[in-house]
């Protein structure tokens, strides 16, 4: 069996493992990500917001990210509360217009300059098993190919968004304020197709709510929540077919076909926080801290946020300051129960609909 050591193991190579892995390595620490994907995983776009700016300005990522091409977000168009379809532009909002994200090229990115930084990245690679022993862990990672590699680390980090695969395994408690899901597709369009709008689109319905957003001159994401134990589409075409019964909806997937490319997903996308961020030699960052319902758009910026102080936290712990890690929770526990009032704010505004989606979100 392969043995290695490290300073830091991080599990997940998503936007908070490789955030982190990018800050700790540049600092000289040795760090290693394991993945349980390959580099070729897709996530599918997503909508941020100008205020993601400050935290990529901080990451010396800002200049690159606005050369990459991601579309130039406007705004939403938006149908939720029965009182018609309206629209929400961002021109005037105090950080300005947002992007809508291509998540490949985002995501390719961040691996990149976290193995420039010196970072090492294990793809195909699971966490089978670990045990602190004395003053660091002791990790044993499985590999798609049947064989294994004993890893020890001073600190181990959580990253693998809500799998939580690293703190389900130490037992660490978390809450789950709904059971929320997302069924996704990408679709082919058209560069003069009319989703070439650049504005995201939010419709709610009986069952749940509906996103759909172009990432590229020819591609789009649509996706629809709802509830587990409700009725969900179970292909793409369930999907479109579903989708098309939204006047809304119908004028921008006019001619577009799922990607036959890319697999239709269903993934969760439920709100949740652990009891605690972080132990004994272990921290959670990004949605294994605690996760954010969609419908925020806080998704990657929380993501790039948490990982960026969670691990400068973690340098002031190496440089025997532990007590940053408190504070790291204390700002993460804050801006998630801010979160949480601001989601059942939204949330309220949805009574025309009586099915049991919208009655689980009522306020009491």
């Amino acid at each position: 069996m392969q043995s290695l050591h490290y300073n830091v193991a991080i599990i997940g190579a998503g936007v908070a493992g490789l955030t982190a892995a990018l800050v700790l390595a540049k600092q000289g620490l040795k760090v290693a990500v394991f993945d349980s994907q390959g580099p070729e995983k897709r996530s599918f776009g997503e909508c941020v917001h100008g205020n993601i700016a400050p935290i990529l300005a901080k990451l010396n990522l800002l200049e690159q990210f606005e050369q990459t091409g991601h579309f130039a977000l406007q705004g939403y168009q938006i149908e939720w509360d029965g009182a018609g379809e309206y629209e929400r532009h961002l021109l005037a909002s105090p950080h300005g217009t947002g992007w809508i994200l291509n998540r490949s090229a985002f995501d390719k990115t961040l691996f990149l300059q976290a193995q420039q930084a010196g970072a090492e990245i294990f793809w195909h690679a699971r966490l089978h098993h670990l045990k602190l022993q004395g003053e660091k862990w002791d990790l044993v990672i499985k590999h798609d190919d049947g064989t294994h590699s004993s890893v020890t680390a001073n600190f181990a980090i959580d990253a693998s968004g809500r799998a939580r695969v690293l703190t389900r395994k130490l037992g660490v408690f978390e809450k789950k304020a709904d059971t929320l899901i997302a069924c996704c597709s990408y679709f082919q369009h058209s560069a003069k197709h009319s989703m070439f709008a650049k504005k995201a689109i939010i419709q709610s319905d009986q069952y749940g709510w509906w996103y759909l957003v172009p990432f590229s001159s020819s591609q789009s994401s649509l996706c629809y929540f709802t509830d587990t134990d409700l009725s969900i589409p179970k292909s793409a075409d369930a999907l479109l077919e579903m989708a098309n019964t939204h006047s809304a909806l119908t004028q921008y997937l006019t001619a577009c076909e799922p990607d036959k490319t890319t697999p239709f997903k269903i993934v969760p996308a439920y709100s949740s926080s652990l009891a605690s961020y972080f132990g004994k030699r272990w921290l959670a960052l990004g949605d294994a801290a605690c996760s954010y319902d969609p419908l925020s758009s806080y998704g990657v910026t929380s993501a790039l946020g948490s990982a960026f102080y969670g691990a400068s936290a973690l340098l002031k712990y190496f440089n025997n300051e532990p007590q940053y890690l408190g504070v790291y929770q204390q700002l993460m526990q804050a801006r998630f129960l801010d979160f949480l009032e601001q989601k059942d704010i939204e949330y309220s505004k949805v009574s025309h609909y009586q099915s049991a989606f919208w009655q689980r979100r009522k306020v009491a």
